[in-house]
């Protein structure tokens, strides 16, 4: 008899993505085009229907845009009362069915013919941990749970166990049979594919995956992966990849839902299908995601051009999809494209009348730009129009990026970034910062983990500032580099900065992101006790923090400009704002952070190791509202004069010039910049 500890419950790894189901009607606001708005869109609302031009649908399909559709189908349970699940298999093609009962026999359901197979008949099912999975082929079966595989002969004995040190996370057969493993690598945070040899239960193989989110049997060769890249044929000997469908540029991620996902496959189309159960209510349902391109859809289509979604977008694109019944959003992100040809194609597209109908400031060089050449549409009769609350929102939310007639950038998202610095050193003013850092006689860096090079840390101390400390007169085209505090930046900065001989050394300060309450109190704990304080970054107001915004403009050449309107609305809205948690940045409206915050507060800190049930302190959560209150934007008109800072100043670093030397180089390109400027 087997021991009823040699088989559990398959409960896989976890799939996150969207709910899916019938469209829904649109609950969104109508995009009505009464008074208030200057748009001049030409949408089909206007037009009396919901067609798009046929060449920007050309130009979508000749760029390879496409979107992912979730189609969920519930399944008749196989399980009867009394009965347990342990795991589902497509295997020859056939969806295979693993159920236990009291009695210890194990059946497998055949779901085409609706017909059970007696596979062993005394193996104890009682014991049913998480994270394990059921397995078969023609001459064995294979029960996998994190620690251990247990190996079974088609009678139910015993054939060995495998045990690696860090533990299994997954397993497949390849499309030639062979049974592969996921296992954990953590000294490299990676997963490694390894090829067990069913005879003597050796392990050979070494292929490392950076991400994984399961594997099935391959549909041409070798075994399918699904990662966060996409879904593609692996062989693992020779690593060569065969991709079905890739997610970039679409609105579904693989760690966008809760349910566990017990296999996969790749259809005949193309698609994938995969088996999901909802354990609460143990019901079970078939999954078909299949690619969507522009052509397809009754909907105007309308891109939106990111560098990277997160998963927190890419459900708000999900949602807002699902819901309006006009307009279907396309992300568009680089996809591989190299970050400079990605931002440089982008600016090129908006300065000749084309491009995305939205995108995020950082896909080009410099938005401030845009929206003093008119490129970007001015989104205040549009807040006017539907009444929106500006006080409802973070005062970063809306902004005119420099111009005062108008609001030309619209957030959706935040987080704060800052720097704990050395009690000793640290400083509430920039001169005080110095003071300590130059007077100090220990043998100290700045940070290097976070690689903080002379050339990087020239950055932390002027990114924050809007006239480089006086030494830029914008209006007046002229600047000064031969100051004290100039020289005594750079000698600090040539000091503290990070290089071969000092890397060792201990840090003083430590970078902190503010996208998460228990995140942001697990690291204040951290650092107050090595003795590290709230500092900040150096502004011409004293010591600040960085805000990050993440938020959408709008191309004035859209020619759908009400439907991206609509989308940013959509994504403001209350109830959306609660999908953006799902990634570690703060929600930008008042009223769902304050109830995400109220909600953090009442529960252990999760970041602490299991069993301490830590809290957030009162001191914590003041630092927390303290570095999220009192941070700003960085400058948007000061990267360019930055820029040629760090590339001459890095000529005193290496000792190659002098101060005075690149003090003068640096003054007249900025003095030639600012005049090119009119």
């Amino acid at each position: 008899m087997i021991k009823k500890k040699w088989i559990c419950l398959f409960l896989s790894m976890v799939l996150l993505f969207t709910g899916c189901g019938g469209k829904e009607k649109n609950t969104g606001a109508s995009g009505s085009q009464e008074s208030g708005t200057e748009s001049g869109a030409s949408d089909s609302q206007t037009q009396g229907g919901n067609t798009a031009d046929p060449a920007v649908i050309e130009r979508m399909m000749a760029d390879g845009i496409y979107d992912v559709e979730l189609e969920e189908k519930k399944l008749a349970s196989p399980i009867k009362a009394g009965e347990t699940f342990l795991g589902a298999q497509y295997y020859n093609g056939e969806r295979l069915w693993y159920i236990g009962n009291e009695e210890g026999q194990v059946f497998c359901y055949h779901e085409e013919q609706g017909e059970r197979e007696l596979l062993l008949e005394e193996v104890q099912t009682t014991r049913r941990s998480t994270g394990c999975k059921w397995l078969r082929d023609e001459e064995r079966f294979y029960i996998l749970n994190s620690i251990s595989l247990l190996v079974l002969k088609t009678d139910g004995e015993k054939a060995y166990e495998v045990r690696p040190e860090e533990g299994i996370r997954d397993i497949a057969l390849s499309k030639e049979g062979n049974v592969i493993l996921v296992t954990e690598d953590r000294s490299r945070f990676s997963y490694v594919l390894q090829v067990l040899n069913p005879e003597t239960g050796t392990l050979s193989g070494n292929y490392e995956l950076s991400d994984w989110f399961g594997i099935a049997e391959g549909a041409a060769k070798g075994v399918l992966v699904l990662d966060l890249s996409g879904v593609y044929d692996l062989d693992v000997e020779s690593g060569e990849k065969i991709y079905y469908m890739r997610w970039s540029g679409t609105s579904y991620s693989p760690n966008m839902n809760s349910n566990p996902s017990y296999t996969f496959k790749i259809t005949e189309d193309g698609g994938m299908e995969m088996l999901q159960g909802r354990l609460v209510k143990e019901e079970y349902y078939a999954v078909g995601i299949r690619k969507i391109n522009p052509d397809e859809m009754d909907k105007i289509p309308l891109v939106l051009r990111v560098m990277y979604a997160n998963s927190g977008l890419k459900l708000l694109v999900a949602r807002f999809n699902q819901q309006n019944q006009e307009y279907h959003v396309f992300l568009q992100d680089r996809n591989g494209e190299y970050y400079g040809d990605f931002v440089a194609r982008t600016d090129m597209e908006i300065a000749t009348g084309k491009g995305p109908d939205m995108f995020e400031d950082g896909v080009v060089s410099d938005i401030y730009a845009l929206v003093e050449k008119g490129a970007l549409e001015n989104l205040e009769p549009y807040l006017a129009r539907d009444g929106i609350d500006r006080a409802a929102y973070a005062p970063e939310t809306f902004r005119n990026l420099g111009r005062e007639d108008g609001i030309y950038y619209a957030g959706y998202e935040m987080e704060a970034v800052t720097l704990y610095v050395k009690e000793e050193l640290a400083g509430s003013t920039l001169e005080e910062l110095l003071y300590n850092m130059e007077n100090c006689d220990e043998q100290v860096v700045f940070n290097s983990l976070y690689n903080y090079t002379p050339n990087k840390l020239l950055r932390y101390f002027f990114q924050m500032s809007d006239n480089f400390y006086g030494m830029v007169d914008w209006e007046g085209k002229t600047c000064d580099f031969s100051g004290e505090l100039w020289e005594q930046i750079l000698r600090v900065v040539k000091r503290y900065g990070v290089t071969d001989r000092n890397r060792q050394w201990e840090e003083i300060a430590m970078p902190v992101y503010n996208g998460r309450l228990h995140g942001f109190a697990y690291d204040d704990a951290r650092f107050m006790q090595e003795g590290k304080v709230l500092t900040g970054y150096p502004s011409e107001e004293g010591m600040t923090h960085q805000l990050l915004v993440g938020g959408l403009a709008v191309n004035a050449a859209s020619e759908h400009k009400e439907g991206v309107w609509q989308f940013i609305r959509f994504v403001l809205e209350e109830e959306n704002q609660k999908l953006v948690l799902q990634d570690s940045y703060l929600p930008v409206n008042e009223k769902v952070l304050q109830a995400y915050v109220d909600e953090e507060v009442s529960k252990p800190n999760g970041y602490y190791p299991l069993g301490e049930e830590v809290y957030i302190t009162e001191d914590q959560l003041e630092r927390f509202w303290e570095c999220l209150n009192h941070a700003s934007i960085t400058p948007g008109r000061t990267e360019a004069v930055l820029a040629i800072i760090q590339e001459e100043a890095e000529l005193y670093f290496t000792g190659d010039k002098s101060i005075e030397e690149i003090s003068d180089i640096i003054e007249n390109r900025v003095r030639l910049y600012l005049a090119e400027q009119d």
